[in-house]
Formats: structure tokens, sequence, C-alpha cells
């Protein structure tokens, strides 16, 4: 248990100290099943862990140890298969290791309050209920109250975290049959999804696949996005802000005989698309560097399809990216939101007349969404068209749609907003 505690520490010590995004963070390091889970339960679980400790300790301890308390209370919450006097005694070690023997006493203290239970939870009456209970910041939860009602937030934020992978087949080079044939040549057990993929583990033969080009992980919310342009065979599409790259890829497959201009803001986020392209051998996508949130003169009326997926506060994924929380905040929405409606209103621009663009964000909150998109139906060019699919699974799911989709997060899908935009003159 001391490996897993001292590893767990290492890593969200970058991520509450160094600012480092947490998948970001596991790299470079050999973590176990275990490591994981303690780093991803605290993330998932911090403002709940941070009001327990507030009601055990006066004053907040010194960065390591505060970071340490939190991993010993997590795990004293929730491995229940584990003797509470192995995790106190473990974390106690830990912190001899790293150079706080003098601090160790005041984590044996502290632990074994946690351990006893000495401290309470809000009652329902209590403002932060729903805050702490489901251990999102209480701005979040007031903002989901406000927007969707009470009963509907505490659906999102009582959403499970969703522990298996989402993968799509590579058409070039291979069907659903054959993949779904070597799944179970290996033993594999997988489900299949809605949009056409597949739900399963990360297996070896998965990442043998995926290494290969013959599959890729990427979200249903994601497909999604990209089938709602109802792109055909033969037209040229932009994807605006593409990286790392996916739904590039996977328009390029649906014009095998057209081409797909991938664009992002940074050089390195350019390479990100062409590693992935090379990877899926989607010849028909060209990469650019671009500003998207200025003017590009050349790709005026150039395309029948455009695809902005734009920059977002993320909040649709804090299942998966818990720590969106430890770098978003609501101050930022509106900032986010002005961003997106200068590259918006570029990007409606680059459609040819009767041409269609898909507006999307992994965030569930209307400033980001529908707010951003009512900034170009306002003078009469565009309108919004109601989105429609090839599969009648699909169809039926969304038949209400008024081209616009709000998916919410729930099992498979992160929160998502899809917006169908047409072209008129």
């Amino acid at each position: 248990m001391r490996r897993h505690i001292s590893s767990a520490l290492k890593i969200l010590t970058k991520v509450f100290l160094e600012k480092t995004y947490s998948n970001m963070a596991f790299h470079g390091e050999n973590v176990s099943d275990m490591t994981t889970k303690l780093v991803l339960g605290v993330l998932d679980e911090n403002v709940k862990i941070e009001y327990i400790l507030g009601k055990l300790v006066k004053k907040k301890p010194q960065n390591i140890i505060h970071i340490l308390l939190k991993i010993g209370t997590y795990a004293l919450l929730s491995l229940t298969d584990v003797p509470a006097f192995a995790i106190v005694s473990e974390c106690v070690e830990v912190a001899k290791m790293n150079g706080k023997s003098a601090n160790a006493g005041f984590v044996n203290a502290v632990l074994k309050k946690v351990a006893n239970k000495e401290y309470g939870l809000p009652s329902k009456e209590d403002e932060n209920y729903l805050s702490v209970i489901y251990s999102k910041p209480q701005w979040f939860v007031k903002k989901l109250i406000n927007q969707y009602g009470r009963e509907k937030a505490e659906e999102i934020l009582s959403a499970s975290p969703f522990e298996y992978e989402h993968i799509r087949v590579n058409s070039r080079l291979s069907t659903l049959e054959d993949v779904k044939k070597r799944l179970d040549k290996a033993g594999d057990k997988y489900v299949e999804s809605e949009v056409g993929g597949l739900i399963l583990r990360a297996t070896k033969a998965v990442s043998d696949m995926f290494r290969a080009g013959l599959i890729t992980y990427q979200s249903p919310s994601s497909i999604l996005a990209v089938y709602s342009l109802g792109i055909t065979d033969g037209k040229d599409a932009l994807d605006l802000c593409s990286a790392p790259g996916g739904k590039a890829v996977l328009m390029s497959e649906l014009t095998p005989n057209g081409n797909v201009v991938a664009c992002d803001l940074h050089e390195h986020r350019v390479k990100l698309i062409g590693t992935y392209k090379d990877r899926m051998r989607a010849d028909n996508v060209k990469t650019q560097k671009l500003d998207a949130t200025k003017f590009e003169l050349s790709f005026e009326n150039a395309f029948d399809y455009v695809l902005l997926d734009a920059p977002c506060s993320c909040f649709g994924t804090f299942r998966k990216h818990p720590d969106v929380f430890l770098s978003r905040d609501e101050n930022d929405i509106a900032e986010i939101a002005k961003t997106q409606k200068e590259i918006l209103k570029n990007a409606v621009r680059y459609l040819k007349i009767g041409g269609t663009l898909v507006y999307s964000t992994c965030t569930i909150f209307d400033e980001e969404n529908r707010q951003v998109v009512e900034t170009v139906l306002e003078d009469g060019k565009y309108e919004l068209e109601k989105i429609t699919f090839e599969t009648d699974v699909l169809n039926n799911m969304f038949k209400q749609n008024d081209g616009t989709i709000a998916l919410l997060p729930h099992e498979e899908y992160d929160g998502f907003y899809i917006a169908r935009i047409r072209r008129k003159s």
C-alpha cells in the first residue's frame, strides 16, 4: 500500500502544485491500478475531502502534507477492503519518506479522526449539501440548478464515472466485424454502441489494433458531432480547431474523394493532428497552423462543410477529467464565450452558399452553447437545420431536435452541445 500512496502523492503533487493536467501527470510514471484509483478518486472527491479536513484541522497544513491527507482520507472513505489502521500507518510512513518526519504525528492524528468519523457532513437543509455530497464546487451546483432545475441538476451531479473506453473502426483499414472477430479471439468482451463503435476495456488486443491504425479511441459525443454534419463524399470540409485530429480523420473517412483541412493554433498541436492522420492513413487530411480568431481570406466561401468544435470550459467532461474544476471556474466562462463568438463569426463565412457548419462544445452551459450560436443567426444569412443521421437508432434518439442537440453526461456520453447551421445566402 505504501508504494501506491507514495506514487499517488507524486502524481497529485504535479496536479495540485504544478497545475499539470491529470492525464499528463501520469506520463513517465510507472503506476499501478491502485495508484490510478487513488489519484482519480482524490480528484473526483476533492470538494468533499476538503470539507472533511476543514472540519478536523483548524489551519490548512503545508502543501505536500495536505495532499497526503487527501489521499489518506479518500482511502479511508473508499477502500473498504484495506484496514483503516494500515492506511493510517502507511500514510505516516510516506510522510517520513518525503522528509516530513516532523509532521508524521500530525498525519497520524488527523487520519485517525477521519477513520473514527469525527466529523459531520451537511444536512439536506444546508446550502452546500449538494456541493459536498456530490463533491462539486458550490458555484457549479448553483449554475446547474439555475439552468436545469434542482431535479435535473442532481441527475447531472450523480452521473457515475464511465470506466470503459469507446472505440470506432477505421473504415479505410478494417470493418466492425473484423475487429469483433479479433476481440473474440482474444477473449475480450465488448458492447456495440449507438454510434456504431464498441464499448470495452483497453486490453492488449485493443492496444495492438490502435497502434496498427485499425481502430481509434473516440467518444460517442465527438462522433455525433461529425455525423451531424451529414457529409457526402467528394465534398471539401474544414475542421477549424482540430487537435488532436479525431474528428478531422472521421470526416475524411466520410468524404474519401474529398479533402479535409485540419487547423489549430499552435505548431505542436498541428503535429498531433499529423501523427493522428498518419496512424489512420488519412491522406486526404491536410494540416495548417491557423489562429481561428483571425479571419482567413483564402477560406472565404470555400467549404461545403465546416466543423467548429470550439475551445470551451470542458465542464461536460467532469466525469473523465475531474481536475477540470482545478483549472477552470465560473469566471472563465464569459471570456471563453467571447472567443467562441469571434471564431464562429469567422467560421460561417468559410461556408459556400448552402453549406453546413456544426458548432460543438464539450460543456453544458448556455453561455458557451445556445447563446453563442444565436449571435450568427441574427442577420438572416444562416439558420438552424434539423439534424438527421443515417441510422434509425440515432434518428429515433434525437428525433425532436430543432437543429441542436444537448447531451448531458450519462453512461458513455460526455456532456456535449451540437448545433447544425446552414448558410442560406
